[in-house]
Formats: structure tokens, C-alpha cells, sequence
């Protein structure tokens, strides 16, 4: 074709010209961080597998420090690998051994299936969602110090 040129292959020609928008490419992974009176809340989105679980790793040796609850949100997972299931592992073992907790929050249907096909659904405490193991934590807390239940006064009548 005479006179055609490249300029006419760019982006935003190709967007105008094909009446569609080109979304940009998720970023593969994101750890977000929340710290709480009653533990550290780490959100995750995207996919966790070998090329990011230095990120997660590195997030949690910082929360796993203070020795307290440390919930992981699933809910933005797309993927994980044994890679991810492995340094979830062994940051529930870390965590117990110093004192802490880890509780995870459910991912999608497919990650979850994950944890179930390797047997792991049943090492992790689960909940749906990051309040609720925020509340789980509290409540394992409060139990393990065997804080006793106040007696009823029992005053008789006269």
C-alpha cells in the first residue's frame, strides 16, 4: 500500500480504529499491608508463585517479628504454585513455634482448590474474611492465657 505508514499501527490508532480499549497488564503480584492493634493483615492480589514469593517472604519476616497474628488475605489471588504454598507453611510453623498465629483469609474457588488437592486446608485455620480472622486470632488469644470466667455473685437473701 503507497503511502500507508507506521503511524497508523500505533496504540492509539489501532484503539480508534478497532473501537476497543487496551487495558494495561495487571502487575503479576501485590502485597498490602494493614497494621492492626490485634495482628498485621498482608493482602495479596495477582498470582504467587516463584518470580514473587521473595515479595511475600519479605513482608512476612517483618510481621512474623512481633510474634502476634498475622492474617493473609487470599481473595485477590488469581493463581498460586508450591512455591507460595510453601512459604505459607512455613511462616504457620515460624509463627507457632514463636508464640504467634497465621490465619488466612479464602481465596477464589481455584486457589483454594490448591490447598484442598495437597491436603494443606486442613493445617491452616480459615476464614472469609480479614475481620473475622482478626477475631479468630483474638479469640485464640484471649484462650490461651485461660483468663478466667467471672464467677456470679452469689449473694443470698436474708
Amino acid at each position: 500500500m503507497e503511502g500507508s505508514t507506521d503511524e497508523g499501527l500505533s496504540r492509539e490508532g489501532f484503539e480508534g480504529q478497532a473501537g476497543t480499549r487496551v487495558e494495561p497488564m495487571p502487575a503479576p503480584f501485590d502485597v498490602r499491608r494493614v497494621d492492626h492493634p490485634l495482628g498485621v493483615v498482608l493482602t495479596l492480589g495477582g498470582e504467587l508463585d516463584l518470580a514473587t514469593v521473595p515479595l511475600l517472604q519479605e513482608q512476612l519476616d517483618r510481621a512474623e517479628r512481633g510474634g502476634v497474628a498475622v492474617v493473609i488475605d487470599l481473595s485477590g489471588l488469581r493463581f498460586i504454585d508450591s512455591s507460595g504454598l510453601h512459604v505459607l507453611v512455613r511462616a504457620e510453623r515460624r509463627l507457632r513455634a514463636s508464640g504467634g498465629q497465621l490465619v488466612l483469609v479464602r481465596g477464589p474457588r481455584d486457589v483454594h482448590r490448591v490447598f484442598e488437592l495437597t491436603g494443606l486446608d486442613r493445617l491452616f485455620a480459615w476464614c472469609n474474611s480479614p475481620s473475622a480472622a482478626l477475631r479468630t486470632a483474638l479469640d485464640r488469644e484471649i484462650g490461651s492465657r485461660r483468663v478466667p470466667k467471672p464467677v456470679a455473685n452469689r449473694q443470698t437473701a436474708a
